[in-house]
């Protein structure tokens, strides 16, 4: 049987492959440093040459994710990363963006509480909303500035149980930029009910912030349950601090 056809670029052959049998931080920080040329390309060519380290470290973040998809056999590394990189574009915009005031309050409103209702029919337990910006074409920071929460603790906090079955936090609130990042990294890799406890627990999209057992209780699912997936969500948080030296 013939050897596949590669066309992964001869100097990044050995930082992709030895990243990809083992994408610990050491090996990760090297596979970054090498296609640091190309991110710098993506940068120029889809952000104007913006170069805020918010922005840089969303280019990692996502670069790292399109590799995993990335298929040697057909297409260059750069090609790949270059085509996967492109919505560093809209990322660019939003962020020069001034902040508007809303308008036609009351019409959204109406628009999220319907939303919220209909899937809950539809679900059998409250939505996520990632679902509902979907459902209700409202986007995440709108339906956030819609719900105008002020959480008891602060965003970027996961609580889990105690020993007692108390909640408490499971690890230091987000307190940057680059963290809250993250935070949307991890969210959108989530299925829908992961989503909801991790919107629900952080305080996350203008979220109030709910005990394990009213997370349950929305999701109709036991609280252990819920404590269990609120803990793999904290375990994929936590890799924040693993690659948080070259992020």
């Amino acid at each position: 049987m013939k050897d596949m056809p590669t066309f992964l670029e001869e100097e990044l052959h050995e930082p992709f492959h030895t990243w990809k049998a083992d994408p610990n931080p050491d090996n990760t920080a090297a596979y970054l440093k090498a296609i640091d040329p190309i991110l710098s390309t993506a940068l120029k060519s889809y952000a104007g040459g913006q170069s805020s380290s918010t922005l840089k470290s969303h280019a990692k973040l996502m670069a790292l994710d399109a590799s995993k998809r990335y298929d040697p056999s057909r297409a260059k590394l750069r090609t790949h990363l270059m085509t996967q990189l492109q919505p560093l574009r809209r990322t660019a915009i939003q962020s020069t963006q001034p902040v508007h005031l809303p308008e036609k309050v009351s019409l959204h409103l109406y628009r999220l509480h319907h939303a919220e209702n209909e899937l809950r029919d539809q679900l059998g337990r409250d939505p996520s909303t990632a679902e509902l910006a979907d459902h209700s074409g409202l986007s995440l920071k709108r339906i956030a500035h819609l719900r105008r929460a002020r959480p008891t603790y602060a965003e970027g906090q996961l609580m889990g149980p105690n020993e007692e079955g108390q909640l408490e936090p499971f690890s230091p609130a987000i307190t940057n930029s680059d963290d809250k990042l993250w935070n949307d990294f991890v969210f959108s890799d989530l299925e829908p009910t992961d989503q909801f406890i991790m919107e629900a627990s952080l305080g996350m999209h203008g979220h109030k912030r709910m005990k394990k057992g009213d997370i349950a209780r929305k999701l109709r699912l036991t609280p252990g349950a819920v404590s269990q997936r609120a803990a793999k969500i904290q375990a994929l948080l936590d890799q924040r601090e693993e690659l948080g030296h070259f992020l």
